[in-house]
């Protein structure tokens, strides 16, 4: 069972390592790189929903990692930020049914949403000189996008090959 549950992490960071290159792939030099949704925080949002609440911390370090490879923000503000949302999820989980569409889709929104903000603050506050400016016209596009993501696709993102183990929380 714990070989099974390891395998299931090591899985789990694939998959989130994979769709953060196509979400890259796909952003680079486009205009409607906005519209991009956020697929691995669409997984780990739906992995959320199942997961033992003791396993948070697993799941923010494996989401860090995964999307340091393809991020230009630094190791710690995504650490940080996979961190705050994991547990604004469990927070959230405790009062609304993640695994319901409609919730799950507005609780997704609004977890991309939060943390695509703490990322452009902390690119902001990284540049020099410049006041905290950020532009929330991307990050509701985003937001939005990743609402329907989930909406549609969460139940199938969940249940990818290899994720079987972490799926330990029952209703």
């Amino acid at each position: 069972m714990i070989l099974a549950r390891l395998l299931a992490w090591v899985l789990l960071a694939v998959w989130l390592t994979w769709l953060f290159a196509i979400q890259a792939r796909l952003g680079a030099g486009s205009a409607a790189a906005a519209w991009i949704p956020e697929l691995g925080l669409v997984l780990a949002i739906s992995i959320l929903a199942h997961l033992e609440e003791r396993e948070g911390p697993i799941l923010a370090l494996v989401l860090a990692l995964s999307r340091s490879a393809f991020s230009s923000e630094p190791p710690v503000a995504l650490l940080a930020g996979s961190l705050g949302l994991v547990l604004l999820g469990f927070g959230l989980r405790s009062v609304v049914e993640l695994t319901g569409p409609l919730w799950r889709a507005i609780i997704a929104g609004g977890l991309v949403l939060v943390f695509d903000l703490w990322l452009a603050l902390v690119h902001a506050a990284r540049s020099l000189g410049a006041g905290p400016q950020v532009d929330a016209g991307p990050l509701l596009a985003a937001a939005a996008t990743s609402a329907l993501l989930a909406l549609f696709a969460s139940p199938v993102l969940a249940r990818l090959p290899g994720l079987t183990p972490l799926r330990s929380r029952r209703w």
